[in-house]
């Protein structure tokens, strides 16, 4: 009896998964998009764009790394990106999904790739319509 419970519990979870793939695709491509976006933003030193992308705390400090920075320009060649959606929690105010990059990047013309793997929380607030990232943690 156990095992059909265990069995009916993991059917249930692959027809949930199945009914959400789309909604599961579309947040990932919207991150691969924010991913990009934001490298672009970084090496501009645009706090603008990158407030775009962010939460408030967040850009407070991507603000305090770039005057770190000082006016040095900055470039990210982003050459192989993969996402993968490890989770999303629902909690009172927000929404958190917790997404896996992976990937090449180039960050000086005469270096080669290097490949990177990160953890990027990404809040939406109920009563907002846009994701933002919260929190990036360095995985390599």
């Amino acid at each position: 009896m156990l095992n059909r419970l265990r069995r009916r519990v993991a059917q249930g979870r692959l027809a949930r998964r199945r009914r959400l793939q789309p909604e599961i695709e579309a947040l990932l491509e919207l991150a691969r998009k924010s991913f990009v976006g934001l490298q672009a933003a970084w090496d501009a030193a645009d706090l603008q764009a990158l407030a775009t992308f962010t939460t408030e705390p967040l850009l407070a400090d991507l603000r305090a790394q770039l005057e770190e920075r000082g006016p040095l320009p900055n470039r990210t060649e982003v050459l192989e990106l993969d996402a993968r959606l490890l989770g999303i929690e629902e909690l009172r105010e927000a929404m958190i999904a917790r997404v896996e990059f992976t990937g090449l990047i180039r960050e000086r013309h005469d270096a080669g790739a290097a490949p990177f793997r990160e953890l990027w929380m990404l809040a939406k607030m109920t009563d907002a319509e846009a994701w933002r990232l919260a929190q990036v943690q360095s995985l390599s």
